[in-house]
């Protein structure tokens, strides 16, 4: 289901810095930017998080519930670690092919990130590419990214 725009729950946005709202407004943007699915309704996704899950709810235009997907922390929870653990190595980095294989890494992370989403959202139909980015904005509410050099994108590998 194309995504209209994207609503971070008040209680999330409270916890947050003011470089974490900036981090998560970019993630917003980058994610509706790219935001495919197979599904022909258009939504708003309200996203917002507890201590044990992520609760993805999908609203109409006329703000009737489309349908509410729970997401428990634990289903995301190692790729999550994996991811971080990743990047903090690769700030470390000695050198070019070091630095290169960790970011090959942290994409193949990324990409089973976005599978496990995908197929938690198949209700919603999005693509691995949407799922990727929503696994980015979930990742940036969890853990606060904004301390974190290197984790944005990939390098181009030669």
């Amino acid at each position: 289901m194309p995504l209209h725009a994207v609503v971070i729950g008040e209680r999330t946005l409270a916890r947050g810095s003011e470089a974490q709202h900036v981090e998560w407004d970019a993630n917003v943007r980058e994610l509706l930017s790219k935001a495919g699915s197979q599904a022909e309704d258009v939504a708003t996704l309200h996203v917002s998080m507890t201590e044990q899950q992520f609760l993805l709810d999908f609203r109409d235009e006329d703000d009737s519930e489309l349908v509410t997907i729970i997401i428990p922390h634990e289903l995301l929870s190692e790729h999550i670690t994996e991811y971080i653990d990743i990047v903090r190595q690769i700030a470390d980095a000695d050198g070019v092919n070091q630095m290169e294989a960790l970011d090959m890494a942290k994409k193949v992370t990324h990409d089973r990130a976005g599978r496990v989403l995908k197929r938690e959202l198949r209700d919603v139909g999005f693509d691995l590419e949407t799922s990727r980015r929503l696994f980015t904005l979930l990742l940036s509410l969890r853990v606060d990214t904004t301390r974190l050099v290197g984790i944005h994108g990939h390098r181009t590998i030669r």
